[in-house]
């Protein structure tokens, strides 16, 4: 179900989510919006701490809310990996074993018109069959799987929080983070916008 609010900037009635998904509202803007009847209201800190927001990516700066071009826009989660030689080195991709425990389905395709579900381990694994069944799955050309999807919002001893949402690009799973475990897998230029976010978080646990 669609979520729509006012623009308290200029009045203006805008689509900000989804269900609990605030697609084009990031959660630093949350009471830049005023809530209209039959819709959720972001700028209750009770509501705010069942939905999740926008990525704050620093390039969309200037976009106003409701206005977002990409509705789920995520980043991927890495770190650089340096060589001892210094020629350059590459890159480490988020990896969380445990969520291959929470398989999700993806759908394949073929010009024949044959359609196939697999289960999707997130980048962690393949899918298995029996070898007599004569299916087989192999990677080819394998990408990244995990992305800082989005932020969540959620009251922890009375105060309103923002964590990190993994997500899976290919299925579209979602879990819930900490900083803590995210923080050396996110971009570069994500990380002075998410700071604020990752300071609140780390002021409540330290009570």
């Amino acid at each position: 179900m669609g979520e729509n609010a006012k623009r308290i900037t200029d009045g203006a009635i805008v689509k900000i989510g989804t269900c609990e998904s605030m697609y084009y509202l990031r959660f630093e803007d949350r009471k830049n919006v005023r809530a209209i009847p039959g819709n959720v209201n972001p700028g209750s800190d009770e509501d705010a701490g069942q939905l999740r927001f926008r990525v704050p990516f620093p390039d969309e700066d200037a976009v106003k809310i409701g206005e977002y071009a990409e509705y789920a826009r995520g980043a991927r989660l890495y770190r650089e990996r340096p060589n001892p030689t210094g020629f350059g080195g590459g890159v480490d991709d988020y990896s969380d074993p445990e969520l291959a425990e929470q398989p999700g389905i993806i759908q394949l395709t073929h010009p024949s018109g044959l359609l196939v579900n697999v289960p999707c381990y997130h980048g962690e694994k393949l899918p298995t069959v029996p070898k007599e069944s004569g299916v087989g799955f192999h990677w080819n050309g394998k990408s990244h799987a995990l992305e800082l999807g989005m932020i969540r919002g959620i009251v922890v001893d009375g105060a309103l929080v923002a964590l990190p949402v993994v997500r899976c690009r290919h299925c579209g799973g979602m879990w819930r983070s900490s900083w803590d475990k995210l923080w050396d897998y996110i971009p570069a230029d994500l990380r002075a916008a998410c700071e604020q976010y990752r300071a609140g978080a780390e002021s409540i646990a330290a009570k």
